[in-house]
């Protein structure tokens, strides 16, 4: 791909990974068996993973808010294709683990994968347009690989007791809702004594301010051409797309998404 491309990406079954995520890592989780106290949060980029780590982290952690605001996430909470260690698919455990699988419209989805293509330094500077970067996402050339395939593996194990689909744009209208759903789905308390501080805490606005969860001292991200949480607005998409490629992207969504009952928002 030319000067688009990362040093030293590299693909295996029309899945793209940066270098730090090595061939080795990959096969390591396909071995590691996790346990039934473990719970695994299963997201595309940019679909509301950190902010569904730190919801996830405070109910398994007695809503533990000093801590949080202390310690950054991704010390909390392990990225397992980052951590050298692995994990096999909850999936094939018969039911040990729990799965919380973290979706998005993916119109909103690859603008702010996009975006965070800027942030990406320490495998070479990506300065390629908008239009540059969806032509790489027609051709599966993308980290983590093709949105609706990506989904096309997870959706349809939904139904199982053991996994649950969190909206991100529910994130955004309900979160009490969402909180409640996830301890429940976790077998946590429905209300700590600072419940109202943690939904606070979880709000959309306090969490892209929060350091914390910004990765502002990540040594692989530049932060300076956009934050880490950019706006989340839902449809700021409408400010991008071309109406081809968002005719594109909806015959996808027909296909994949709506296929397995699910609605997205995505205005």
């Amino acid at each position: 791909m030319g000067d688009l491309a990362f040093y030293g990406e590299w693909m295996k079954d029309d899945v793209l990974y940066l270098k730090e995520i090595t061939p080795e890592i990959i096969s390591k989780i396909r071995t590691f068996e996790m346990t039934k106290n473990d719970v695994l949060v299963a997201s595309y980029p940019k679909t509301g993973t950190t902010w569904t780590q730190e919801l996830v982290w405070l109910l398994q952690n007695n809503g533990d808010l000093k801590h949080a605001l202390s310690v950054p996430v991704y010390k909390r909470i392990p990225y397992l294709e980052y951590n050298k260690k692995g994990v096999t698919s909850g999936l094939d455990q018969a039911g040990k683990v729990k799965i919380i699988v973290v979706i998005r419209n993916p119109k909103d989805t690859l603008v702010s994968l996009y975006h965070f293509y800027g942030n990406i330094h320490d495998s070479g500077v990506f300065e390629g347009t908008w239009d540059d970067f969806f032509e790489l996402y027609k051709a599966k050339h993308v980290i983590y690989g093709d949105y609706f395939d990506w989904y096309s593996s997870w959706l349809p194990h939904i139904e199982k007791h053991n996994v649950m689909l969190v909206k991100y744009e529910d994130m955004q209208h309900k979160l009490p809702d969402v909180y409640n759903d996830v301890a429940r789905f976790l077998g946590n308390p429905l209300s700590y004594p600072n419940k109202a501080d943690i939904i606070e805490h979880l709000s959309f606005d306090r969490m892209r301010h929060n350091d914390m969860v910004n990765y502002k001292d990540s040594s692989g991200l530049d932060l300076k051409s956009s934050p880490f949480m950019r706006k989340g607005i839902i449809g700021d998409w409408k400010n991008t797309f071309s109406e081809e490629q968002s005719r594109l992207v909806d015959k996808r969504y027909h296909e994949v998404i709506e296929a397995f009952g699910i609605s997205l928002e995505f205005e």
